[in-house]
């Protein structure tokens, strides 16, 4: 969902005149002192850009494919499950696991996190090479700082 387009969601409610916030069905009203913060989406989508030397490309991921280009770790647009969705301090994790993504794929497991202000870099991507190695927190593992480019 586009940033202008969630701001109007998040907006329109406190917007509308108490009568009609009294009458949306099982929604008691609402005024901006009882407004709850925003969660973060079950599967977060988009495209991010890697930076630095390995973590060059982009990390697409959409509501079926999920793509995970680097210099190192070509993964081609596949399938993919989210394996988990946890928050540790104040940020957001996301497990992603490609489905039949081929060998020249070596990051099968992909960890994406969202910091909470005032970090530097909003976004981070791990990549580990199975569910074993992301399991066991392996040290085998590609750390990268990611841009939301969408």
């Amino acid at each position: 969902m586009k940033p202008s387009l969630r701001l109007l969601l998040l907006v329109l409610p406190l917007c509308a005149p108490p009568t009609a916030l009294a009458r949306a069905p099982n929604k008691p009203a609402q005024t901006p002192a009882t407004v709850s913060p925003s969660v973060e989406p079950r599967v977060q989508l988009g495209v991010f850009e890697g930076t630095g030397r390995a973590c060059s490309g982009l990390l697409k991921i959409t509501p079926k494919r999920m793509s995970w280009k680097t210099p190192f770790s070509p993964c081609p647009a596949s399938a993919y499950t989210l394996v988990e969705r946890r928050h540790k301090g104040g940020a957001t994790l996301w497990t992603y696991r490609f489905i039949g993504s081929p060998k020249s794929c070596l990051y099968k497991v992909v960890v994406l996190e969202k910091t909470p202000p005032p970090q530097v870099w909003a976004w981070y991507a791990y990549g580990f090479t199975s569910m074993k190695a992301y399991k066991a927190d392996s040290n085998d593992q590609l750390n990268c700082y990611l841009v939301k480019a969408d």
